[in-house]
C-alpha cells in the first residue's frame, strides 16, 4: 500500500512531537527504510542547524527565537498541521510554527527583530471575498455575475458571451461587429474573462477591464483599472496592448501582471514570460521575464530585476504574500478583499511585514495574526481604525 506525500508528512510530525501510535510507526519506518533519502530527511528534521537554516531562507525569522517555537510545537499538547508550501520538507518544518485550525502563518518585522506569529480564532467573523462581478454591456444594460447561471448571458452583434465554470467566456461568429464590454469587480470579488481572441484574464478586487467584444482592426487594446493577470493568445499580426491612464503596454502573447490601483504610489507590470514593451511619455522600456517596471506619477520608469512572483501571484493563487511590505500596502490589500474602509489613527508606528496568510480566512483571523505586532484594530461597520 502507498501513502501520499501529505499522509507521510503528518507521520513525520507525529513522530517528532511523540503523538504517533504504533501502527503508524510501523508504516513510517517501512518509508524511511526504503531509501537513503528518505532516512535523511527524517534525521534533518531532528537536527536544530537543518531545521532553522531552512526555515530562515523562507521565512527570514530570528534563528533562535524560532528554534524555541518549534521546541514548544514538538511537545504533544501542541497539535500542529501540514500547509501548502514550496517543498514537502519545508511543509512539515514550517508545520510546528503554525497554529492548528487556521493553516497559515506571517513572519512580521520591526526594527531587524524578527517573530514568527501564531494566528488565533475570535468570534464575529468577516467574511473573505468570492467570485462575482459585474458586467456592463454595450447597451448599458448590467449583468450581476455572482448570481447569473451557466450558460449564454447574451448575444451582441453576433458575439455570444457565456458564463462557464465561475469565468466569462466571449466567443465571436461571422460578421460579428465590435461594440465595447466593461467587467468591474466591486471590493470583496473578484473574477475571470476570455477575450474573443482567447486571451485570459483575471481581474483583482476592486478593479475593471473595458474592452471590445471582438477584435477586428490590427490591434487589439483593452483598458485598465486596477490589477489583472494577462495570458495573451499569440497573433503576430495584432499586437495586444494594455492601457492604464498614459501608460501602454503592447505585447505579442505573453503572461503579466499590472497592478495599477489608484492609491498605490507605483503603477507595476510584472513579466512573468514571453517579453512586453511598456511606454509612458514615449519612453519605452522591453521587460524580460522576471523583471517589473514601476512606473511613478511623474513619468519615471524603473526597472526592478528578479521580481519574486510569488508576492506577484498571491491575489490569484489565493494568498495575501507579503515581502518587507508596510502596514499602509498590507491594509490596502485587506481593505479591497473584505471591503472595508481603513482609518489611521496618530502614534500607529511603521512595521515591515513578510509572510503569507490566505484570503480565504475571516477579516477577524487576519487581523489577530497583525494584531501580535503590537497595532490593533477597531471594526465598527465597514470601517477599520487602526489603533497603536
Amino acid at each position: 500500500m502507498s501513502y501520499s506525500g501529505a499522509e507521510i508528512d503528518e507521520l513525520i510530525v507525529k513522530l517528532l512531537n511523540g503523538t504517533i501510535a504504533k501502527d503508524e510507526k510501523n508504516i513510517l519506518e517501512k518509508w524511511i527504510n526504503s531509501s537513503e533519502a528518505n532516512k535523511k530527511i527524517v534525521e534533518n528534521f531532528q537536527n536544530k542547524e537543518w531545521v532553522t537554516t531552512e526555515l530562515g531562507k523562507m521565512y527570514k525569522f530570528d534563528k533562535e527565537a524560532g528554534w524555541k517555537i518549534i521546541q514548544q510545537a514538538l511537545k504533544p499538547k501542541n497539535k500542529v498541521k501540514v500547509i501548502r508550501l514550496p517543498w514537502r520538507k519545508i511543509a512539515v518544518a514550517a508545520s510546528l510554527v503554525v497554529c492548528a485550525g487556521i493553516g497559515s502563518y506571517l513572519v512580521v518585522k520591526k526594527n531587524s527583530a524578527s517573530q514568527v506569529v501564531k494566528s488565533s480564532e475570535i468570534m464575529n467573523d468577516a467574511e473573505p471575498g468570492r467570485t462575482g462581478a459585474i458586467l456592463t454591456l454595450s447597451n448599458g444594460q448590467k449583468i450581476v455575475l455572482d448570481d447569473s447561471k451557466n450558460g449564454q448571458l447574451t448575444n451582441q452583434n453576433n458575439t455570444v458571451v457565456s458564463k462557464t465554470n465561475g469565468g466569462l467566456t466571449y466567443k465571436a461568429g461571422k460578421n460579428a461587429e465590435i461594440v465595447y464590454n466593461t467587467m468591474t469587480t466591486p471590493k470583496s470579488r473578484q473574477y475571470s474573462l476570455q477575450l474573443a481572441d482567447g486571451t485570459k484574464v483575471w481581474l483583482n478586487a476592486f478593479s475593471s477591464i473595458t474592452f471590445p467584444t471582438v477584435f477586428s482592426s490590427g490591434t487589439r487594446d483593452v483598458k485598465l483599472t486596477g490589477e489583472a493577470y494577462f495570458e495573451v493568445a499569440k497573433n503576430k499580426n495584432k499586437p495586444f496592448r494594455v492601457f492604464v491612464n498614459d501608460i501602454r503596454i503592447k505585447v505579442l502573447g505573453t503572461h503579466f501582471n499590472v497592478n495599477a490601483y489608484g492609491d498605490e504610489d507605483n503603477v507595476k507590470t510584472s513579466l512573468l514570460e514571453g517579453s512586453i514593451l511598456v511606454n509612458q511619455n514615449n519612453k519605452a522600456v522591453l521587460l524580460k521575464p522576471g523583471q517589473q517596471a514601476q512606473h511613478n506619477k511623474s513619468g519615471v520608469i524603473t526597472i526592478k530585476n528578479n521580481v519574486n512572483t510569488e508576492e506577484v501571484m498571491g491575489w490569484k493563487n489565493g494568498v495575501f504574500y507579503f515581502e518587507n511590505a508596510s502596514l499602509k500596502v498590507v491594509l490596502d490589500q485587506i481593505s479591497r478583499w473584505y471591503d472595508v474602509d481603513v482609518v489611521f489613527e496618530k502614534g500607529v508606528d511603521s512595521r515591515k511585514f513578510e509572510g503569507e496568510i490566505e484570503r480565504s480566512l475571516n477579516l477577524s483571523q487576519v487581523l489577530k495574526i497583525l494584531e501580535k505586532n503590537k497595532v490593533h484594530f477597531k471594526l465598527e461597520g465597514k470601517v477599520l481604525t487602526v489603533m497603536p
